[in-house]
């Protein structure tokens, strides 16, 4: 089985999703610890066969055949206490197999997401990149912000997470990250989380935890989830998870600080090759806010791969090539 970059859900199909209030799942620098093992993290030299699929080997990113990964889709969430119903797009696309010494570590992604609700609408764009260093330690990466006045998600936002692989533990990747958000009205925050990752055949265990530091005031919080998904590249990929705490920024809230209220939900991811080349994406996630509201998530999109498979990439004989991401 080898899984590579391709980009679908959030944590644990969601733990990030459920903090941005169903919104797009965006390449994001700090939480996403599934989507980043669906997209990088690889058993290297080892397809899909018709047998049971071996444990993973090794945890070093290995890239997709086919050099593009495009998605796009849309979701919608209900709210009660009045809030509405809040909808908007969201559309990706991730450049594989960059050529020359320096940019062949780099696989970039450009993404976009808008929301509409009954107050406004506001876009977001972003640009993230998967570098690898070595077999042994990767990062996620990047930049993004929504310009305008709108609230809806933070004005600019960066940071990184690294990946690691534990030695001596088969399957056991570590993880620490750090970003910072600002919001339009000069308040910020700053995130830290630690977490890990365990490959154990076609299941992908994950968990993280997050303090959070928001300004003016100095106010903190703690946030959490984990999760587990099972599949297969060009196959499927189905996952649940949970995720809760006092969070440092939620896409739907009123403002993109808000740590008043604590928040919990479970959530449920589902990827479909219809063909080795396109699938289908689908996602729930029910966020509890106490005291404040409930909100049940929808979300889907359609992706494709395309492009030629680069030669060095042809070296296995089945017909269908070496999930995935964010």
């Amino acid at each position: 089985m080898k899984r590579g970059f391709a980009f679908a859900a959030s944590l644990a199909c969601g733990c990030l999703w459920a903090q941005t209030g169903g919104a797009p799942s965006q390449a994001w620098p700090v939480a996403p610890m599934l989507e980043i093992a669906r997209e990088t993290l690889a058993v290297p030299d080892q397809e899909i066969p018709p047998s049971p699929v071996p444990e993973p080997a090794t945890t070093e990113p290995i890239p997709q055949a086919e050099p593009y990964y495009i998605e796009l889709g849309g979701y919608t969430n209900f709210v009660n206490n009045h809030y509405g119903q809040w909808s908007g797009a969201q559309g990706r696309i991730m450049f594989r197999h960059l050529k020359g010494d320096l940019l062949r570590h780099f696989t970039p992604i450009l993404s976009f997401a808008t929301q509409t609700r009954p107050g406004g609408s506001q876009a977001t764009f972003g640009l993230d990149s998967y570098i690898t260093f070595n077999k042994w330690f990767y990062m996620i990466a990047g930049v993004g912000g929504a310009p305008g006045a709108g609230n809806l998600w933070p004005e600019f936002r960066f940071g990184a997470t690294g990946l690691i692989t534990i030695p001596g533990v088969k399957g056991l990747v570590g993880t620490v990250g750090a970003a910072q958000i600002r919001g339009v009205d000069g308040s910020y925050g700053n995130i830290y989380s630690v977490g890990g990752l365990y490959y154990h055949g076609r299941a992908i265990w994950s968990g993280y935890l997050s303090f959070n530091d928001n300004f003016p005031g100095s106010i903190t919080s703690y946030s959490g989830g984990m999760a587990v998904q099972y599949g297969a590249e060009k196959h499927y990929w189905i996952g649940a998870g949970m995720g809760g705490g006092r969070i440092a920024y939620q896409t739907i809230a009123l403002h993109p600080l808000d740590v008043r209220f604590l928040s919990f939900g479970p959530n449920f991811y589902y990827q479909r090759w219809i063909t080795p080349k396109w699938g289908v994406i689908m996602k729930y996630d029910y966020q509890d806010e106490l005291m404040a509201y409930q909100r049940h998530g929808l979300a889907a999109s359609v992706f494709f791969e395309v492009g030629p498979i680069p030669p060095e990439l042809q070296r296995h004989p089945q017909p269908v090539p070496p999930v995935p991401a964010h």
